[in-house]
């Protein structure tokens, strides 16, 4: 194996183990064509590699393809990291530092838009958390317009959304003496 070679697979399970998240395949591919001069189709070929010497995985999750370093990829990383170049390490970690929020939102936050009744739109939005889905809504809107701006509003202001709603769900209320209609 020559060292460039070696180097480009060690870049890849450092940029996993470092992202502490669970990246989608496409995003994964972004991080590291941004940071490494790597061409797509080489990139590709490790993580097949890497995937069949159990050094990475790949996991199906809300029809999205998530990537992974395995324990034995963060053992052979341990064993090789110094023969990664440290400004490599370093642009993957500034890299990393800069976009993890939008990284994190990006897996963590989803939504799917499908025609519904009569003409409606069937929206459903969800909130996950290290793969648990902890919020799912499904709304119908009458326009594709407003579903996508009801899409449009969850990308923006999710977070928010998920704690108003939160906040109301777990509110008391004031107990009456008056029996609960059926």
């Amino acid at each position: 194996m020559d060292n460039a070679l070696a180097e480009n697979k060690l870049l890849i399970l450092y940029t996993l183990n470092s992202a502490k998240l669970n990246l989608t395949r496409d995003q994964f591919s972004n991080v590291i064509l941004e940071c490494v001069y790597m061409n797509y189709f080489e990139l590709q070929l490790y993580i097949d590699e890497l995937v069949k010497a159990d050094f990475i995985k790949l996991e199906i999750l809300n029809n999205k393809e998530f990537i992974s370093i395995t324990e034995n990829g963060i053992s052979v990383l341990g064993m090789f990291m110094n023969r990664l170049k440290e400004r490599k390490r370093t642009i993957i970690e500034r890299y990393l530092k800069e976009n993890i929020n939008y990284l994190i939102k990006e897996t963590t936050i989803t939504h799917d838009i499908s025609e519904g009744p009569k003409g409606s739109y069937l929206v459903n939005l969800k909130a996950l958390e290290n793969k648990d889905e902890i919020l799912s809504i499904n709304m119908n809107f009458p326009t594709k317009e407003t579903a996508e701006r009801a899409v449009a509003n969850w990308k923006e202001r999710s977070f928010s959304i998920y704690e108003q709603l939160y906040k109301e769900l777990i509110k008391e209320t004031k107990k009456t003496n008056k029996p609960i209609k059926k």
